[in-house]
């Protein structure tokens, strides 16, 4: 019964990725009145979008970079049995991702060897590498902290190489991890400022520390007495496109309203870097609490999108030590 539950939580947190990300999508980069121009309503699921701020265009329920880098961590993870940095370097290599504008430069650094791939992620800093790791929550238990930073590590710095950003990454893995495992919420979110805070050994300093606006985000949400905690969190954090602010907003969001429905379109609402910022939370309130996403959901993504992510989850559960 213990791990039937683990699979379903780990699933559950893989179907949110993608139905954050592709929900989000709607409103990246819109401020929360943009939205309701363009939208005429707060959204509640699922519209042809309005096309975001972006050089893409979108389809209907279609995911972006977020999630296909988070599905090619967990098909790395599952054929090697491991992470693998190489190998996570040349399925990035193997097809120009839609959505993130780095490829180009990352597939011309990485022509030429490690020491350009190193300056090329230097000072990246955004949420491509906290979007990317809910694979390796799911492989890992949360007692293997040490575990996790390590394959965060090996999983984000070619791409992203900010303290801040790794930090960050190394939080939302932990905190995912330890949902999984069906740790109380409490434990789940104070394993993601013991995370961050070991992340913080990583990468290049750029002076940023995630786990300070964390614990700050966090102790806002727990002595919240409001109906409307996205758009109040606004007022010590943000749903930026940077890692040190996007990872703090959505943990405190998935802290606030651990249900995966309610906190993906919280998320939404608040536009920003919000197919990030939804997906997060999603995946993390998920994760808690399995039966809150709507399946729904999941069946209009898989199909605009052509996946099957139970199949995904399970192949690293199946991993899971």
């Amino acid at each position: 019964m213990l791990w039937s539950l683990i699979e379903k939580r780990a699933v559950a947190c893989i179907q949110a990725v993608a139905v954050g990300d592709a929900m989000g999508k709607m409103t990246e980069g819109y401020r929360p009145e943009e939205i309701l121009q363009n939208y005429g309503e707060q959204l509640q699921g699922f519209r042809q979008p309005v096309q975001p701020k972006s050089g893409f265009s979108w389809g209907y329920a279609e995911v972006t970079d977020d999630t296909r880098f988070t599905l090619l961590m967990a098909e790395s993870i599952t054929e090697k049995g491991y992470v693998d940095r190489q190998d996570v370097i040349q399925r990035i290599l193997k097809t120009k991702i839609k959505g993130w504008p780095g490829w180009e430069d990352f597939y011309t650094a990485a022509r030429i060897g490690e020491n350009k791939i190193a300056d090329f992620a230097k000072l990246r800093d955004r949420n491509g590498a906290p979007m990317r790791v809910s694979p390796i929550g799911i492989v890992n238990m949360p007692e293997n902290i040490e575990k996790i930073t390590a394959d965060v590590d090996l999983a984000c710095s070619m791409t992203h190489g900010a303290m801040s950003a790794l930090s960050a990454a190394c939080a939302v893995a932990a905190t995912i991890s330890a949902a999984v495992e069906g740790w109380k919420k409490d434990q789940v979110f104070e394993i993601a400022v013991k995370a961050a805070m070991l992340g913080e050994r990583l990468g290049n300093d750029d002076a940023r520390h995630p786990a300070a606006r964390i614990l700050m985000g966090i102790d806002f949400a727990k002595s919240y007495k409001g109906s409307q905690l996205a758009k109040d969190l606004r007022s010590i954090l943000n749903p930026g496109f940077l890692a040190y602010e996007g990872v703090p907003y959505a943990l405190s969001l998935a802290y606030g309203i651990p249900n995966a429905k309610e906190a993906i379109l919280a998320a939404v609402n608040q536009g920003g870097d919000a197919d990030s910022i939804a997906s997060m939370a999603g995946s993390v309130a998920a994760a808690l609490n399995p039966d809150s996403l709507p399946q729904e959901w999941v069946k209009e993504v898989e199909k605009a999108n052509n996946l099957n992510l139970s199949k995904i989850a399970t192949k690293l559960t199946k991993l899971r030590s």
